[in-house]
């Protein structure tokens, strides 16, 4: 019985989640201020626990799949970051995020999410398919905020 109300708990929150890429899909052109500390405090997150759900999970991918999943998706971030417009206003420095780095950031997301509550444990695909998205946010966002210093140093 535990396991099933586990399962409904996680739907419930699953389905959370889906409504608030929702209402980002809704609010997606509207700028925002780029607020470096908690960006950085986000990906840092991100990255320890997917480092300590991996470690937790004795890593399926191997070492060498793990790095070369993460740099790809690092590659794959910074070419979003380079379409993220992070402009320099009257109210300070905003940035919009772009419809593609949304659908693939949130296509992934619920995906790997459903897989895993579906089938009640991580497939090796899974995995790789988290590694990915959080090297996409990491190198997205890290571009994001070498854009914000380079404006509030005056050089961009």
């Amino acid at each position: 019985m535990w396991p099933v109300i586990l399962k409904i708990i996680s739907y419930f929150f699953l389905t959370l989640f889906a409504l608030g890429v929702v209402l980002m899909f809704l609010t997606w052109r509207k700028a925002k201020f780029v607020k470096p500390k908690w960006i950085m405090f986000g990906q840092i997150v991100a990255l320890v626990s997917l480092m300590v759900f991996t470690a937790l999970a004795r890593n399926p991918l191997g070492q060498l799949w793990w790095n070369l999943l993460i740099i790809l998706g690092l590659a794959g971030g910074i070419i979003y970051g380079k379409m993220v417009k992070v402009t320099q206003s009257l109210k300070g420095i905003m940035m919009n995020y772009t419809l593609p780095y949304l659908i693939t950031w949130s296509a992934l997301l619920v995906l790997t999410q459903f897989l895993t509550i579906s089938s009640g444990r991580v497939p090796v695909m899974v995995l790789g398919l988290s590694v990915i998205n959080t090297g996409l946010n990491l190198g997205m966002n890290g571009r994001v905020v070498w854009n914000y210093q380079k404006l509030k140093k005056g050089k961009a």
